[in-house]
This record gives structure tokens, C-alpha cells and sequence, in this order.
């Protein structure tokens, strides 16, 4: 079985956290490649304001562009309904039956994964790896509660706990503060060049 991550997130804008995490999974559970997937319509966010799928999704681009083995992946962002990992999951699966999916996410997506919509479905569809993150602590026993409630595959990620965070950055552009080694030098510059987040109230 071909061994694929997949790292899904609304990134706005991706950071340099997001991409140690993606790494960080690919060499310690010897993936063969690590999907970046934008979020295209994410349920949980319908109520706030999201840069455009193709924007985003470009600023994925420019991340992974010289980073061997991270590919962005547009497939949720090709769709108009709402972007469910257990629905994409399932799909994926049934196109690619010889691929095994390890499923990337922070430990604070860890902890909110039971309000997911069908997390049995993600429990049964691929191995969760979970990275640490900054304000969730003890997360092997998190992971191990979580295997349990669910009966699934979770595994931590090897990885430095980072403060990094989308809306942080969205906060400093917005108050004229550096985000320089926050986010890639390519994406910095697509966010100066399109003045992304400089209007945010």
C-alpha cells in the first residue's frame, strides 16, 4: 500500500508551521507524499469572512513549490458544498484502494474532532497523526482517550510545539506588524502584493 498524508486546512494564509508539520509526518511515518489540501467551503467557518478558495490555495502553491514531496491538492476547492473530511476521505479511498491516507492534524483539532461531522468515518478511512500545538497539553493521553471513543489509528507526530497560527498572522498584517519567517518568503509576498488582511476589523 502507498502510504499518503494529507494535510487539509482553510490557510489563511499556510505558515511555515503548517508545512514542519506536514514534513515532520512524512519522515518520521514514511509517507511518500504529503497532500496540502485546501479547504474549499469549511462548515465550521461559514460565519466569518474567508480569502477565496483560489487565493488561498495559490499561497499553498508558492509554499510547496520547492519543499519535495508536499503537493497541493485542489480537490475540495473544486467543490461548492461544504468541505467534510469524512466525506472526502471516503471518496478518496474508493478512487485510490491501494493508498492507505494519514490524516494530519493539530492537537487542537484533535480535541474538537468528536463535533466533527462523522469522526467514526475519519476513524475508519485512514491513521490520524497529530502534531502539537501550543495550549493542548498531555496529548499522548489525548490521543490515546480519543483512540478509544473512536476505536482509531492515532499516532503523534515527532514535531516542535509552535505558536503559529493563521489568524495571528491575519492580526499582525492587519496592525502593520512582520510576519517574515511566519509564513514562507513567497507567501509574504503574495500577501503584500494582493494586500491581504490589511482591511480586517
Amino acid at each position: 500500500m502507498k502510504r499518503v498524508g494529507i494535510l487539509g486546512g482553510t490557510f489563511d494564509p499556510v505558515h511555515n508551521g503548517h508545512l514542519i508539520a506536514a514534513r515532520a509526518a512524512m519522515e518520521q511515518y514514511g509517507l511518500s507524499e504529503v497532500l496540502i489540501m485546501t479547504g474549499g467551503n469549511p462548515p465550521h467557518k461559514r460565519e466569518e469572512a474567508v480569502t477565496p478558495a483560489d487565493m488561498r490555495h495559490a499561497m499553498v502553491r508558492l509554499a510547496a513549490a520547492d519543499e519535495p514531496g508536499l503537493v497541493p491538492f485542489d480537490y475540495e476547492i473544486n467543490k461548492s458544498e461544504y468541505s467534510y473530511t469524512a466525506k472526502t476521505l471516503t471518496a478518496l479511498c474508493k478512487e485510490n484502494p491501494d493508498t492507505e491516507y494519514y490524516f494530519i492534524i493539530g492537537a487542537d483539532s484533535l480535541r474538537d474532532i468528536l463535533t466533527w461531522y462523522r469522526p467514526d468515518i475519519i476513524a475508519q478511512k485512514c491513521v490520524i497523526l497529530v502534531y502539537p500545538r501550543d495550549g493542548v497539553p498531555e496529548l499522548t493521553e489525548l490521543a490515546r482517550s480519543r483512540a478509544d471513543e473512536l476505536g482509531a489509528d492515532i499516532r503523534v507526530i515527532n514535531a516542535p510545539v509552535f505558536c503559529i497560527s493563521s489568524t495571528e498572522i491575519r492580526r499582525r498584517v492587519r496592525d502593520g506588524k512582520s510576519v517574515r519567517y511566519f509564513v514562507p518568503d513567497t507567501v509574504l509576498e503574495f500577501i503584500e502584493q494582493h494586500r491581504l488582511y490589511k482591511d480586517l476589523a
